[in-house]
């Protein structure tokens, strides 16, 4: 597996930085679809979320069923909660629907996604229990709205859908026209752009930072014993 000279320092150094570049693009992400989507094999991902988790450069939690994985630098439950659920497609399409329909029934939802109230009902059950969306009663109808401030949902969107973005800000411009403007790195714990100089010196020595971690070899005397 590693075998290409120099013990096969070069493809162990190759695959922790490609699966550090995932978790940071696809924030949110659990370690099947890591897995799958790099085409490695499972214990081997599982074995680089593991070392990264170590090495302060990704963190994980569990989120239901599955242990999603983030870059180190995603501040706050929130943002790890709202980026989970991004990643899966019909808990996503149900966000993006309030979003556009603040206030729709289980009866809209199950028409909108095509799937059966029952299964509306698990998903709305836990996107309420991780705080994204609230459920209040009008006369017979429960109505469901997405919890706090829905400019964590858009910057999020803006800044890892950008596709998807690009397709609902048409129509949801007057929506948002007061949202404070915000940019990816503000998400990313970067600096306000009050510190435009001092945040880009900041991020470059951070990402030298990560990537000398990542191509550096503190690890190197454990890698070498993986077969």
């Amino acid at each position: 597996m590693y075998n290409d000279g120099n013990d096969g320092e070069p493809i162990i150094q190759k695959n922790k930085v490609r699966v550090y570049e995932y978790i940071k693009n696809h924030p949110g992400s659990h370690l099947r679809k890591i897995s799958k989507e790099l085409d490695m094999a499972t214990s081997d991902t599982q074995y680089w979320c593991n070392r990264l988790e170590r090495m302060a450069l990704v963190r994980s939690r569990r989120l239901g069923l599955y242990r999603t994985y983030y870059p180190a630098s995603i501040l706050g439950e929130r943002h790890e909660n709202i980026l989970a659920i991004l990643q899966q497609k019909t808990p996503r399409n149900i966000l993006l629907y309030l979003l556009e329909n603040s206030g729709a029934s289980q009866k809209d939802l199950a028409q909108h996604t095509g799937f059966a109230a029952a299964t509306i009902s698990w998903h709305m059950s836990r996107l309420i229990k991780i705080g994204i969306v609230y459920s209040s009663k009008k006369g017979k109808f429960v109505k469901y709205y997405i919890r706090g401030d829905i400019a964590d949902l858009v910057i999020l969107l803006k800044s890892y859908y950008p596709s998807i973005w690009d397709k609902l800000s048409d129509r949801l411009s007057e929506l948002f026209l007061g949202i404070t403007y915000a940019t990816t790195s503000d998400i990313r714990g970067e600096h306000t752009r009050d510190n435009e100089t001092n945040r880009t010196d900041t991020t470059s020595s951070s990402e030298t930072n990560i990537n000398k971690r990542l191509n550096g070899n503190e690890d190197k005397e454990e890698d070498n014993g993986i077969d």
